[in-house]
């Protein structure tokens, strides 16, 4: 047998990044075991589409390195991928459930259902269909359906129950007498989600349903379906739900969700597969981080825990610098192309990645470390170039020693550098940390960044001294 797993996407928004888990989980069984992984979509519910949602989904995949093997735009044996291109297939089918026996035609209007589920409402019933029209003679719906408005729906059995051994959750039963006779196919000719999946599913030739755990609840209406149709049920695995810090799915309301806010934040693709991967799943070792290619060789569907993982950002951002720290310099220049001006000198970038890449925890962070070697520092309070339990008059008297002796030194480089402002702090009975402050300040306008000494020596001795002197300005009007 040959593996076929899929990624089945709604059209609704941008790739989230709680489906790119799944997808991602799908792509590792796909490829340990030589299959295939099919992207279908599913777009059966047409007031929710939204515009350029396919292509989010291509580019973000794309970016992450997942590939699939049959698609939309790639084609294969079970053309078309999407299913408003395969109503003609769920019609037919749906038909086929009615001849059998195993589906009706419902003529009942919205009104009467409303009404209906208002009456079972204020007696403080479960509301569902009453299967009035079940009770309608088969030819006699036969003929009326040629004229009138209608559905199909499922017959549901009265009683028994369904049931089903997942990979995730072990056996899971449902009571058949809490599922309606759900409906199939709308009075518009399209499918419901329900019928759809499972019709594309089994004509698709998928071995594995490998989804989100939401949709724990709609498998025993796939189920009777499936047992409708009399077709073999392949194995399920429902994957536990990304949470937010609040134990809640992971929604707008916890941040970026969306693949392309994580690209545009400077976020490397490798770190995104690494982390959340591991999110809702263990190796069983301490390691953490692992290149796709060797996820696709360690992941197993049986370390995959059922409680939703958590997101969490910092943890993310700890992935992001390990993997920033992993790139080639000639490769991380390369990715730093759409984060800093094009104008940026690139061999004084170069100078600098040795540094830069040891503090940085996104892509985005670079312009900010690095913009003081190409632009005067932003306006800055006085106040900024004063260290904690310092004197103003204390920080003044430190930047006019600095200038003097960076002046004179004669080799300005970051040893020579350090050596001085070394001197100072001692003579001045300052910590090196509180004596490098005001300098540091003075050159970039931040209290952290780069190395002090190596950034002097980057910016140069005369842009260096032009503003350190520009800091004494500063202070002396703001003692004024």
């Amino acid at each position: 047998m040959t593996v076929r797993v899929r990624f089945a996407p709604s059209p609704t928004g941008s790739l989230h990044i709680g489906s790119v888990r799944t997808t991602l989980y799908n792509y590792f069984f796909a490829r340990q075991n030589s299959g295939k992984l099919i992207l279908r979509i599913e777009d059966t519910d047409q007031d929710r589409l939204v515009s350029g949602a396919v292509d989010s989904i291509y580019d973000g995949l794309a970016w992450l390195g997942v590939t699939w093997d049959e698609g939309p735009r790639e084609g294969g044996g079970h053309a078309p991928y999407i299913q408003s291109e395969r109503l003609p297939l769920y019609q037919k089918h749906a038909q086929q459930l009615v001849d059998d026996g195993a589906a009706y035609f419902c003529f009942c209007s919205k009104e009467r259902l409303a009404a209906m589920r208002a009456q079972q409402t204020a007696r403080k019933e479960i509301t569902r269909y009453d299967r009035f029209c079940r009770r309608i003679d088969p030819k006699e719906a036969t003929e009326r359906a040629k004229t009138e408005t209608h559905v199909v729906r499922l017959k549901v059995p009265d009683d028994g129950t369904i049931a089903i051994d997942d990979l995730v959750y072990g056996r899971v039963e449902w009571p058949v007498n809490t599922i309606e006779d759900q409906v199939l196919l709308k009075s518009d000719g399209f499918p419901t989600y329900h019928l759809a999946v499972v019709i594309d599913d089994h004509v698709m030739g998928i071995t594995h349903i490998f989804r989100g755990e939401d949709w724990l609840p709609s498998t025993p209406k796939h189920l009777l379906i499936w047992r409708a149709f009399g077709w073999e049920i392949p194995p399920h695995a429902h994957v536990p739900n990304v949470l937010g810090p609040d134990g809640k799915k992971l929604a707008k309301r916890h941040g970026a969700t969306k693949v392309e806010e994580f690209k545009l934040q400077g976020y490397l693709p490798e770190a995104m597969v690494n982390y959340l991967a591991l999110v809702g799943w263990s190796p069983g070792t301490e390691e953490e981080i692992f290149s796709i290619d060797e996820l696709v060789g360690r992941w197993r569907m049986d370390q995959v825990h059922r409680a939703g993982g958590k997101w969490d950002k910092a943890r993310l951002d700890w992935f992001n610098g390990m993997w920033i720290r992993r790139l080639s310099e000639d490769d991380l220049l390369r990715r730093l192309r759409g984060f800093v001006p094009a104008e940026w000198d690139r061999e004084i970038i170069r100078r600098t990645l040795p540094l830069l890449r040891e503090r940085m925890r996104t892509l985005a962070e670079a312009r900010d470390q690095l913009e003081f070697l190409f632009a005067d520092p932003p306006l800055y309070e006085a106040r900024l170039l004063v260290p904690k339990n310092k004197e103003p008059r204390e920080a003044l008297d430190l930047l006019v020693q600095s200038t003097v002796v960076l002046r004179h030194i004669q080799q300005f480089d970051h040893a020579a550098i350090r050596a001085a402002i070394e001197g100072i702090a001692a003579a001045v009975g300052w910590s090196l940390k509180d004596a490098s402050h005001p300098v540091r300040v003075a050159i970039t306008g931040r209290t952290v960044g780069l190395p002090l000494f190596e950034s002097l020596e980057m910016l140069g001795r005369e842009r260096a001294l032009e503003r350190i002197e520009r800091a004494q300005d500063l202070l002396e009007k703001g003692m004024d």
